[in-house]
């Protein structure tokens, strides 16, 4: 004879023998809506707009005092939390110059039900010709965005590599032989012709392809002014024989 068992002993059967009972999470949706998209991207567009007024260096309490000046309707309080007693993980403005003016949302993308994903670019400027201003760096940022009711907050924050971008510059130091990164053993005898920056340690190689005219062969040690473009160092092959800083791309050299 079957014995037929109620649904409340079925349920205390499986506790008792250690299944678990329980509901399946709500899954988010797998793509935003577009007005989400849209409100999203002008929230994280706006808070990109008040990093520059958050001095990263700055003392404690006048950092906290300016997060919570210009963070708090943006930056969720425990963030913020985390945020006051270092600066290095926060986002804000490290120098005077270059200082970050904006960021550039590249995509928006369901986390979990009400939070969303933002992928960016800080883009740091540096002034420019005149009264322009000019793109020097940027650095990929990861931002978790939790919507509630009308409102979005950033309640996680992670940040990618920081990477000069090749800019406009003007260089004085000593016309050079550029040191080896490798001092041992024996040293090959050629010449790779470069400036060592006035009052640094900083040594730049020379690349003479944007110059109109062929540049005069100044000796060794000569006191020489270096206008171009600048590549970082971390912007060129990881394979460099020679210990600098970056490439200019010299547009004029003059010895001074």
């Amino acid at each position: 004879m079957k014995t037929k068992i109620s649904a409340g002993v079925a349920v205390a059967l499986a506790i008792a023998i250690g299944f678990a009972v329980f509901s399946h999470p709500k899954a988010p949706p797998e793509s935003v809506s577009s007005g989400d998209d849209t409100a999203v991207r002008a929230f994280v567009t706006e808070f990109g707009t008040k990093l520059q007024a958050v001095s990263l260096l700055a003392p404690t309490a006048q950092r906290k005092a300016e997060m919570d000046a210009n963070y708090s309707a943006y930056v969720s309080p425990e963030l913020l939390a985390a945020w006051y007693p270092e600066g290095s993980e926060a986002l804000g403005r490290h120098t005077s110059s270059p200082w970050p003016a904006k960021i550039d949302v590249v995509s928006v993308t369901p986390a979990s039900e009400g939070m969303y994903t933002v992928e960016g670019n800080i883009i740091e400027v540096a002034n420019g010709p005149g009264t322009t201003t000019e793109a020097a760096a940027v650095q990929p940022v990861t931002l978790t965005v939790k919507k509630t009711g009308d409102s979005y907050r950033i309640v996680a924050a992670g940040k990618g590599s920081y990477s000069q971008l090749p800019q406009r510059v003007t260089v004085t130091g000593l016309w050079e032989c550029l040191p080896h990164k490798d001092s041992t053993g024996p040293q090959t005898m050629e010449c790779a012709f470069g400036i060592a920056k006035d009052q640094s340690d900083g040594h730049y190689a020379i690349d003479t392809r944007l110059m109109s005219q062929t540049p005069v062969d100044f000796p060794t040690g000569a006191h020489v002014r270096v206008t171009g473009v600048l590549t970082p160092a971390n912007q060129l092959s990881s394979i460099q024989k020679y210990d600098i800083d970056g490439i200019i791309s010299a547009t004029t050299i003059e010895k001074i």
